[in-house]
């Protein structure tokens, strides 16, 4: 099911050394570039090293309803500027072991030449998947997966009426609880630039048959960029808790950090009443929303309150009540300062894998290239 191909049988003697010399580096350590920063957390597979000057940035996880994980990321020699395409590969239930990786649309040459860019994989009720990404120049596309295939659909535009300037997308498309007559809907997280721009999401029908397959009916600014001037809002990511989603959107001041905003609504009411609340002390980047088995959040993300932006994680205990900010763990540190944009989800009840890349140049890391399978525990937190 998963090839010949595993996340030892692929590493160099050089490759497991600096993974065993990691192992026992002391926390805060950056020489070999992939280094877990605490002895509890731990390094346990790769799925990739890219050839060349080719890199593997802004990775996305899934579990499939089947057990297995699918994983996602933009395959490119540089982070911007660059035409990137993105890769797809299938794990074991694990995380372990890893499928050759392969590009993730069946027809690559549907969007040549175009860098596509944050693949972000959302599961859909009936176990399908959506995948976003969004191009330079303001354009979100999706695409589809369903059990049984092995590629995504040929990528369709995604567009609302509301919206009239450009838009772009890190977080995965939610799936909502169906609540009564309220079924199959969709919020796909999105941002505009400018001072009349935000974080937003789109509403749409999921059409598991039909054409389009995301029927957008709306969208709704959950917070304007320029309040307080200097202010942007972008990168909104969703996780839902009965009838409450909650919402962290990376915030930025003049260009420099900010702290996350949180956000809550109930998403079955016509007009959505947001309750927000500034993360005191989280400087969160291309963050990540993982609603745990025990009914809490894996938060990870970038932290711009440290050099280099490293991974990190923090679990939230009641997620529908105000955040307080529990114990940071390490997770990841390349040392460079193009990292972070985790993912993660929960290979089994209290055990987290989460993704992370190096992208140094193979010339200055022997490790540049790979994305790492990082593990962690609840009790890590």
């Amino acid at each position: 099911m998963f090839g010949t191909r595993t996340s030892e049988n692929r590493r160099s003697p050089a490759v497991l050394a600096l993974m065993s010399a990691a192992a026992i580096t002391a926390a805060g350590t950056t020489a070999v570039g992939a280094a877990p920063a605490l002895a509890a957390v731990g390094m346990v597979a790769s799925i990739t090293q890219e050839e060349g000057e080719y890199e593997a940035r802004f990775p996305d996880v899934v579990k499939l309803d089947d057990g297995r994980l699918m994983a996602v990321w933009h395959r490119a020699t540089a982070h911007a500027g660059a035409v990137g395409t993105i890769q797809l590969s299938f794990g074991s239930p694990n995380g372990r072991t890893w499928s050759t990786p392969a590009p993730a649309l069946a027809d690559p040459g549907t969007m040549a030449g175009l860098d596509t860019r944050d693949p972000k994989l959302g599961k859909m009720n009936d176990g399908s998947v959506v995948l976003t990404f969004f191009v330079p120049g303001g354009r979100v596309f999706y695409s589809v997966w369903k059990p049984g295939w092995t590629r995504f659909t040929d990528p369709v535009q995604l567009t609302s009426p509301d919206i009239t300037t450009g838009i772009d997308s890190h977080g995965s498309a939610l799936a909502l609880a169906d609540s009564g007559t309220q079924v199959d809907q969709v919020l796909i997280p999105v941002y505009t630039t400018g001072t009349g721009g935000g974080a937003h999401f789109i509403r749409a029908t999921w059409r598991a048959t039909l054409a389009p397959r995301l029927l957008v009916s709306g969208s709704r600014r959950i917070i304007g960029n320029a309040n307080p001037p200097g202010r942007t809002y972008t990168e909104p990511s969703f996780v839902q808790f009965g009838s409450t989603v909650v919402a962290v959107v990376r915030a930025e001041q003049d260009g420099g950090g900010s702290p996350a905003i949180v956000v809550r609504w109930n998403p079955y009411t016509a007009t959505p009443a947001f309750a927000y609340q500034s993360f005191t002390g989280v400087l969160a980047n291309s963050h990540h929303l993982l609603r745990t088995a025990s009914g809490k959040v894996l938060f990870t993300y970038g932290d711009k309150a440290q050099a280099n932006r490293p991974t990190v994680g923090m679990l939230i205990d009641d997620p529908t009540s105000a955040w307080v900010k529990n114990p940071v763990v390490p997770l990841y540190n390349s040392g460079a300062a193009d990292q972070a944009n985790p993912s993660s989800v929960e290979i089994s009840t209290g055990t987290f894998i989460t993704l992370g890349y190096n992208a140094k140049p193979k010339s200055s890391s022997p490790t540049g290239g790979t994305l790492w399978v990082v593990e962690s525990h609840t009790a890590d937190y």
